[in-house]
């Protein structure tokens, strides 16, 4: 039989604070994840004091303040990535009635923070984490499998419990986007060859941890400069992305998944400039390149980064 806490039975639920700190009351959603790596550290230390025993032992450790951080790996579906979004880059602009499209745009202050419960019901355990903030976004681009993102998260504290605190979790369906159904674009035009890349964003997030506080908490998280940058790899077909490289000429880079008209997820980068790199020569069969890329603020997107999911959600 099974011995202690089993993944399987693991869930996570979700909800978004009214109050940044402060567990919500009311039904969380349930949130379909790979791996959740939220948790409380505390730095346990010792010093060398001098004559204070006996012999040679020390005396006893003292803690630092503890700190809520991790990872949490989350499918690209058509449902629950736009709370991830709603987190990341703070509310969309939504259109659309029955099937609707939410548009996010990089640069905004008012990001929400969120409350998430880790449960292990087979051991009768609850964790909850307040104050989450969602600090790092980075996408994989592949030729194969399902879609998936990994997010960095920074908290402000963890609770303990024997019961869970998330209410009647609600569970909603979702569809996953595939990684055969993406596309890169560059200024408009299919990228021939792509076979694979990255995506990358940053709030620049950093937990406010030097404050004095008899509750070993963290004040609160700072939001730094976003920064957004990615590398593609493709088959070397052409000299026309390198031209662009070397004239340091801006270019929109675009990655989108797409089911059909009304399931799409879209990163666009509508003012990216294409980092110059050699090309080696490995061996007698294809050669490959790679474009790393750096984002910069587009006045006209008026947007560093642009994320458009189609969906029939009717808001985030």
């Amino acid at each position: 039989m099974p011995v202690g806490a089993q993944g399987s039975a693991f869930k996570l639920y979700s909800i978004q604070e009214a109050t940044e700190n402060v567990a919500p009351a009311g039904n969380w959603g349930q949130m379909p994840c790979f791996t959740f790596g939220v948790g409380a550290d505390q730095e346990l230390s010792q010093d060398e004091i001098l004559s204070a025993n006996a012999n040679r032992d020390p005396a006893d450790p003292f803690y630092g303040k503890v700190t809520v951080e991790g990872a949490a790996r989350v499918p690209l579906d058509t449902t629950h990535f736009g709370r991830w979004l709603r987190m990341l880059l703070g509310a969309p602009v939504t259109s659309g009635t029955t099937n609707y499209t939410h548009v996010w745009k990089s640069g905004s202050t008012a990001l929400p923070s969120q409350a998430f419960e880790k449960s292990f019901p087979d051991i009768g355990r609850v964790e909850q984490y307040l104050g989450c903030r969602a600090n790092t976004l980075d996408v994989g681009i592949s030729d194969t499998g399902g879609a998936d993102a990994t997010v960095g998260l920074l908290g402000m504290q963890e609770i303990t419990a024997g019961a869970s605190g998330a209410g009647t979790p609600i569970v909603t369906p979702f569809v996953r986007f595939q990684r055969p159904q993406g596309l890169v674009r560059l200024n408009e035009t299919t990228l021939a060859a792509v076979t694979g890349g990255t995506i990358r964003f940053s709030n620049d997030m950093a937990a406010v941890d030097d404050t004095i506080r008899a509750d070993d908490q963290v004040e609160g998280v700072d939001f730094g400069q976003a920064k957004a940058s990615g590398d593609l790899t493709l088959r070397f077909l052409s000299h026309a992305q390198v031209d662009l490289a070397i004239a340091k000429t801006p270019v929109a880079v675009e990655y989108s998944l797409t089911i059909d008209a009304n399931r799409s997820l879209t990163f666009l980068f509508p003012r990216a400039f294409l980092q110059r790199r050699g090309r080696a020569v490995d061996g007698p069969r294809g050669l490959s390149m790679t474009l790393p890329f750096i984002a910069s603020h587009d006045p006209t997107s008026a947007a560093m980064m642009v994320v458009t999911l189609k969906n029939q959600v009717a808001a985030y």
